[in-house]
């Protein structure tokens, strides 16, 4: 496709107009909740579930499920339904997975995955998918936490970490549009060691000075004091954050088969109100990483591209 076609091309979004705004994805795991915006599951998060299983190790649990048992053997006796219920559990889970994956039954999984392959291109201020990839600026932040105490996430301090930063995302939630907040996920880092790992965040946002908004707020501002007088009792928290300015024509994704992840669970706030997600199915346009990214190659890449294509069989 020539640039001038790709100017003009138009393109397909995977999801029509929400009239409200969705959340984000670090507020559907923490239940956030107000007026006039989608209800998110109640109960103990995802977030919660995930960062308990963390704090300790594999052999950990099986020693505590293992003490729980021998303490039903020393109060009741080894009775046969103590011994076996574990086993029946086990094995119906296993029957259920078995079932699941023979497509009996369904597989709650490939809940809300999009088949094929989208990406993302913002839409203009009149929802119009238009125009040239990677068109619109964006800020990154990347934070993270991680607590170094032999309690793990129980230590000193690391419960109210989490919960005034939870208040900051909530801040940002109330008026993403005019604080620039686009959208936020959170993972773990499973590379370094077997328990209390690295809770990361990672927020899109629509400038660094929207980023700074946030810093420079009271909202921000309390629990920077608060590290600030502590940060002595505090020592066994790690703290990091970086962000990346990414202006247009300086990004690119692709996402097989995939839910709504990374930029593409953000969303933005058309003229007329409603809030449209990025995410749009691959066309002509985006079609190769370089086209993504507004990029001209030169004749080597070129004949390294179509050669990439002819052994694959697809455009990356």
């Amino acid at each position: 496709m020539t640039s001038s076609g790709i100017e003009d091309a138009t393109h397909t979004p995977v999801f029509a107009p929400f009239e409200q705004k969705p959340w984000s994805q670090y507020g559907q795991a923490h239940s956030f909740s107000a007026s006039g915006r989608p209800k998110t599951k109640s109960g103990t998060s995802a977030t919660s579930l995930n960062i308990l299983r963390d704090n300790f190790t594999i052999s950990t649990w099986l020693l505590l499920g293992a003490s729980l048992q021998c303490g039903l053997v020393a109060a009741f006796g080894a009775r046969l339904w103590i011994v076996s219920l574990p086993v029946l559990v086990l094995g119906l889970r296993c029957i259920k997975t078995i079932l699941q994956a023979a497509g009996v039954l369904k597989n709650p999984y490939m809940e809300g995955v999009i088949p094929g392959r989208t990406t993302c291109h913002f839409p203009d201020k009149d929802g119009w998918y238009k125009g040239s990839p990677s068109n619109q600026s964006v800020a990154v932040l990347l934070i993270s936490a991680r607590s170094n105490h032999a309690l793990g996430m129980l230590g000193p301090g690391y419960k109210e970490a989490g919960e005034f930063f939870s208040q900051c995302v909530k801040w940002l939630e109330e008026d993403a549009a005019g604080r620039g907040f686009l959208g936020m996920t959170q993972w773990l880092n499973c590379g370094d060691r077997t328990a209390s790992n690295e809770l990361l965040l990672i927020g899109y946002f629509r400038s660094v000075e929207d980023i700074h908004g946030l810093a420079h707020h009271a909202v921000h501002r309390a629990p920077w004091k608060w590290w600030n007088e502590s940060k002595k009792k505090l020592d066994h928290i790690t703290l990091t954050h970086e962000i990346f300015w990414c202006d247009a024509g300086n990004w690119e994704n692709i996402f097989v088969n995939c839910k709504p992840t990374h930029m593409g669970s953000s969303v933005v706030k058309g003229g007329d109100g409603k809030w449209r997600s990025p995410l749009i199915y691959v066309s002509a346009a985006h079609r190769s990483s370089a086209n993504r990214l507004r990029r001209k190659q030169n004749q080597a890449e070129q004949q390294r591209q179509e050669e990439t294509d002819t052994i694959t069989g697809e455009v990356y």
